[in-house]
């Protein structure tokens, strides 16, 4: 593994001509985001969580693009992506996948959970309203953005069930929201672990430079490579103490993480333990709380 990285550079990072990503530092609910221009249009990923980050990374687009601002495409529902959408104009219509949209709707917008978990938010936290997508698609389409092709796709349920990921190919550059995690342990209370695996691999077969992860800094396929190495790890762990008859939560402290056991939140191997239970019952749709997740 890597050296890992407690301190990493924030704001928009240029990774290359017409890519950017824009980086926070990757505690709870503070995630990443991004933006891609072409010749004659630019389009935002995800839009963060409360309104003084986005108002700040809406800043930081204005300085960087004199383009207009036509889509903004959310990787995949979670608040901590999709809360700031209330601060981008209504008229720059949002675009996610079909199963994305669903979700968001379905799971609704506990506040108070929030306020909870982040309480130096709190006053941010409050009569908010969840802006949905505008445009959906199923399985994949392309943005021209001035003779530019952004590739949206959505690869099934990994970390959410409507995850999308984004890959510019002239730039070999690869948004992947939540699908990696660089140096913070991976959030897996509304993942399909299994399904994350599979789609981690296949999307490593595409030529990637640079990765956007959804927390931590910006990365190349390593970072997505040792995403997919703790997601391994814990399902192999995990099945061992599940076969033994092992409860949960007592498998989750006697795994050990080795290299992992530094990267921010390392005790999120817990819902990943009781999430692979699941799984491993048969039941890969059977959502981890977020209390029982202790926060997400």
């Amino acid at each position: 593994m890597r050296k890992v990285l407690t301190k990493w550079k924030t704001g928009l990072v240029k990774v290359a001509p017409g890519c950017w990503a824009y980086i926070q530092g990757g505690g709870l609910n503070v995630s990443n985001a991004g933006l891609i221009a072409g010749a004659d249009a630019a389009l935002a990923v995800d839009a963060l969580y409360v309104r003084p980050m986005t108002q700040a990374f809406r800043r930081a687009i204005a300085k960087a693009v004199k383009k207009p601002l036509r889509h903004i495409v959310c990787t995949h529902h979670h608040a901590d992506h999709t809360l700031g959408l209330a601060w981008f104009p209504k008229e720059i219509p949002v675009i996610a996948s079909e199963t994305m949209r669903a979700h968001m709707i379905a799971s609704g917008l506990d506040l108070a959970h929030f306020r909870k978990v982040n309480p130096e938010f709190a006053k941010e936290l409050r009569g908010l309203k969840q802006r949905f997508p505008d445009t959906t698609y199923e399985k994949a389409m392309t943005l021209h953005l001035g003779g530019r092709a952004v590739q949206l796709r959505h690869p099934g349920h990994a970390h959410s069930p409507g995850d999308t990921i984004l890959y510019v190919p002239d730039a070999q550059v690869l948004y992947t929201g939540d699908i990696c995690f660089n140096f913070v342990t991976p959030a897996t209370f509304n993942a399909d672990i299994g399904g994350w695996i599979r789609i981690a691999r296949d999307l490593l077969k595409l030529k990637i430079r640079h990765i956007i992860p959804g927390h931590g800094p910006v990365t190349d396929r390593r970072g997505l490579e040792e995403t997919l190495g703790y997601l391994e790890k814990i399902r192999r762990e995990a099945r061992k103490r599940f076969q033994a008859g092992m409860p949960a939560r007592r498998a989750a402290k006697e795994i050990p993480l080795g290299g992992y056991a530094d990267w921010m939140k390392p005790d999120r191997v817990e819902q990943a333990v009781l999430k692979l239970y699941n799984e491993f019952r048969g039941k890969a749709g059977e959502t981890i709380s977020l209390d029982q997740a202790r926060g997400g």
